[in-house]
């Protein structure tokens, strides 16, 4: 481990966590960053110090693809802090660890199945009629708008619906109370930042002393909303296709004796719904916009096929219409390329792990950063990585994508269970932007795009704005 242990302490003040906690850095940037300079050297992989912590950082792609797959036995946790004592919602199926995770990620699947998805379909669409009302509205009356908060509205008034059965209506009153909380979940204070400290270099004593990863008003806003939710539908015998009622099946009739769901562990695993699909899948649908009102070709060429499926499905938006849209779904692709909505993920080793032929070792407890951001943007496989070019992912080409290069949800049995619901709320943001308006880039936005140094996604200072205009039915 000697050559390893050198790398870790040339990188020592390159990757302090307080200057990710404070917000000084966006992490994604620094590890891409270490990534190039790493395989320009040549290495395969590189040592580092994870706020106080040694993390190991694999560059070769066959190495990331082993770790997230074939060798998935000894890289299964992320070694993400929770206490289901303390903080309930902190337990939920990204954080969990070991047979606890994989039986609760068994009883989770059926929610993303194209049949429950199909179930769910009317109710997003539901929602993207609403932000496209919202549009409508703030195009006649202002020049361009700033297109991130209306998506950012969309995906809570989506995931209301779907994963807590509210009607959120966020988009109608932006400052409603599932908002602000969403909101307040996404935001460090700097008694935030303490306990995270405490969290990150003292998980014993952060546990001994009951200290939460989220903020109590946001934990017991959840939970509450969680159990009036299933009462209420209990009560009243009130069935709907939605994630909610999975959960409810499950805290009624767990798969064998014990099984069962608690309302915690029903609340956390609704809480995690809207974590991870709230900014990702809002930060998505805006890059995307974004890419559409800079190139004309491509947004004239979205809008062609759009019409052409939508004409073969008598005007409707159906799933499966939504399915048959391929260059949207090309431009979806070339999106969470460009902007992978986790730029780095992280893995924990739970056993010792030889480093394919080398005589090198992970040692057990050890992080794990994937370099998903450094992998995209790397020349080497996606050449002129810069470029938004959705015919990389083209019948013709996708093949030629290297394996363990392209993980915008992850890989392996740890992959992101949601991708299926994220791509369709997307893609419904997207086909009603482009069948109802042509828009463009409005002088507003900053150029070249600089990301926001807080948290981990990728977040454009001074916001995407867009000027909309509506198309005219003639032009249909």
């Amino acid at each position: 481990m000697s050559f390893l242990g050198n790398i870790i302490m040339r990188h020592m003040k390159d990757l302090n966590g307080l200057h990710f906690i404070f917000r000084k850095l966006n992490m994604g940037d620094k590890i891409n960053k270490i990534y190039s300079e790493q395989t320009r050297n040549g290495h395969d992989y590189v040592g580092l110090y994870f706020f106080s912590r040694k993390a190991f950082l694999p560059l070769d792609p066959q190495l990331i693809k082993d770790i997230l797959g074939k060798d998935f036995q000894y890289f299964s946790d992320r070694g993400i802090y929770y206490d289901e004592v303390n903080d309930p919602l902190s337990a939920h199926l990204f954080s969990i660890a070991g047979s606890k995770w994989k039986n609760l990620r068994a009883k989770l699947t059926p929610a993303y199945s194209p049949v429950k998805l199909k179930g769910m379909f009317d109710i997003i669409l539901n929602c993207g009629q609403q932000m496209l009302d919202v549009l409508c509205e703030k195009s006649e009356t202002t020049k361009d708008v700033e297109i991130k908060e209306i998506l950012a509205r969309y995906s809570t008034d989506v995931i209301g619906c779907c994963a807590f059965g509210l009607d959120c209506n966020t988009l109608k009153e932006p400052e409603a109370e599932f908002r602000r909380m969403g909101r307040r979940a996404f935001t460090q204070t700097i008694g935030d930042v303490v306990k995270m400290i405490v969290i990150r270099s003292f998980p014993p004593l952060a546990k001994l002393l009951g200290i939460g990863v989220f903020p109590k008003n946001v934990t017991n806003f959840f939970r509450t909303v969680v159990n009036d939710t299933i009462s209420f539908r209990e009560k009243f015998n009130i069935e709907r296709p939605d994630f909610m009622q999975l959960l409810i099946e499950l805290k009624n009739n767990g798969p064998e004796p014990g099984t069962a769901l608690t309302i915690d562990e029903a609340a956390a695993q609704a809480f995690i719904f809207f974590l991870a699909g709230f900014e990702t899948t809002s930060t998505t649908t805006s890059f995307a916009l974004f890419e559409l009102a800079r190139d004309q070709i491509i947004q004239k060429k979205a809008r062609e096929e759009a019409f052409r499926i939508m004409t073969k499905h008598q005007g409707k938006i159906t799933y499966d219409s939504l399915m048959e849209l391929k260059y949207l779904d090309m431009i979806v692709n070339e999106t969470l390329r460009k902007y992978p909505p986790a730029p780095v993920f992280l893995r924990k080793c739970t056993k010792r792990y030889s480093i394919m032929e080398t005589g090198k070792f992970i040692e057990e407890g050890q992080s794990v950063l994937i370099p998903c951001l450094g992998l995209h943007r790397d020349p080497k496989y996606f050449p002129n990585p810069e470029l938004f070019d959705p015919d990389r992912f083209s019948d013709e080409n996708k093949g030629k994508v290297i394996d363990g290069t392209y993980i915008p949800f992850g890989a392996g049995p740890r992959n992101c269970i949601g991708m299926r619901f994220a791509m369709i709320q997307a893609k419904i943001a997207l086909i009603l932007c482009i069948l109802n308006f042509e828009f463009s880039l409005s002088t507003r936005t900053k150029l070249p795009l600089k990301m926001e140094t807080k948290g981990i996604i990728l977040t454009p200072i001074g916001g995407l704005w867009i000027e909309f205009k509506r198309r005219k039915p003639s032009n249909t």
